[in-house]
């Protein structure tokens, strides 16, 4: 079973909710459920990069969110009867661990650290979609970013290679040369792609091809 230090879990919390996690591990692109599922366990993720998206209707998959180690998703499961409202897939190689609402439940009658634990993890969450919309000119340059990687990689020394400069990505794409940079960033913390001078490195071709997929974002 997880240990606390891998959760970061208050010990009270740690107490009643290890016991209850079932870890999943997931590969690349594995899919986690889907919206309209019904909605039955919680999920923490433990490694690696969850995206939670919705289809547009045109089937577009349009990425809301993309969670991080110690996020907790899929808060459907709290309503009795509730459905899951996105899509949610393993971007990288993740392990999740599962809390089904059964058993959730029990302990959140019979533990206050549990339940300002988990309102905590999922205002948490709000706040992180909050700071998205915020920045949605970042958000919308992300897919487009790493469409423009999938067009332009090409086999060289250290593999699939991109041969641009940021300022060149963003004259390609039409954006500000920072919003590249936060862009290129962002992959390269998930150890997606490598920065070098003018040149960009593809570590893992198939998650970037996941990532263009949402080639424009859906305007509200």
């Amino acid at each position: 079973m997880p240990s606390e230090s891998l959760l970061e879990l208050p010990e009270p919390v740690a107490e009643e909710l290890e016991p209850l996690l079932q870890p999943l591990k997931l590969r690349a692109g594995r899919e986690l459920f889907t919206g309209g599922e019904e909605a039955h366990d919680l999920y923490l993720v433990r490694s690696g990069w969850i995206r939670l998206f919705r289809l547009a209707e045109d089937d577009r998959e349009v990425t809301t969110l993309v969670l991080d180690p110690g996020e907790l998703f899929g808060e459907e499961a709290l309503s009795e009867n509730g459905l899951y409202k996105q899509y949610a897939e393993a971007l990288t190689p993740a392990e999740v661990l599962r809390l089904p609402r059964s058993a959730l439940m029990e302990r959140w009658e019979a533990s206050p650290e549990v339940r300002a634990w988990v309102l905590e993890r999922l205002v948490r969450r709000l706040h992180a979609t909050q700071e998205r919309y915020r920045e949605r000119r970042y958000y919308e340059a992300l897919p487009r970013v790493a469409a423009l990687l999938v067009r332009r990689m090409q086999p060289g020394k250290e593999g699939l290679e991109v041969y641009l400069s940021h300022e060149q990505m963003a004259h390609r794409l039409g954006t500000g040369r920072d919003t590249v940079t936060r862009a290129l960033g962002a992959l390269a913390m998930r150890d997606l792609i490598e920065i070098n001078y003018r040149r960009v490195v593809v570590l893992d071709p198939d998650a970037v091809r996941r990532l263009a997929t949402d080639l424009e974002v859906e305007r509200e």
